[in-house]
């Protein structure tokens, strides 16, 4: 993902690294090694809650193989995924962004609180 420079109110801008071995590895990171994080700035706190409180609804589908981590700092939402191999990491988070793009863009259409 890259970031956008420019967004509009609602738009994120979406960066994303990837990272070996964070420094808060926890005993289910090293069963999972592979790992994706990505952060999206919103225009408001609210807009962010509003983004991961939507997401958060659906379960991973094989939590075995993927887990994931959503939060919010200020404006930032954050999702962490860990995974047993790439190609489940990769089918994971590609799901994960077009859900996030449709959210995004449902945000955009209508606001919030609107």
């Amino acid at each position: 993902m890259t970031s956008v420079a420019e967004p509009p109110s609602h738009s994120p801008t979406v960066s994303s690294q990837d990272a070996s071995a964070p420094p808060s590895a926890t005993p289910q990171d090293k069963i999972k090694p592979f790992e994706f994080f990505g952060r999206a700035t919103y225009a408001s706190h609210a807009d962010a809650c509003m983004v991961r409180d939507t997401l958060a609804v659906d379960p991973e589908l094989r939590p075995e193989q993927v887990t994931r981590a959503l939060s919010v700092e200020g404006t930032d939402f954050i999702m962490k995924f860990n995974a047993a191999d790439v190609r489940t990491l990769r089918a994971a988070v590609s799901t994960f962004c077009d859900l996030l793009a449709l959210v995004t863009r449902t945000l955009e259409m209508f606001g919030q609180g609107n």
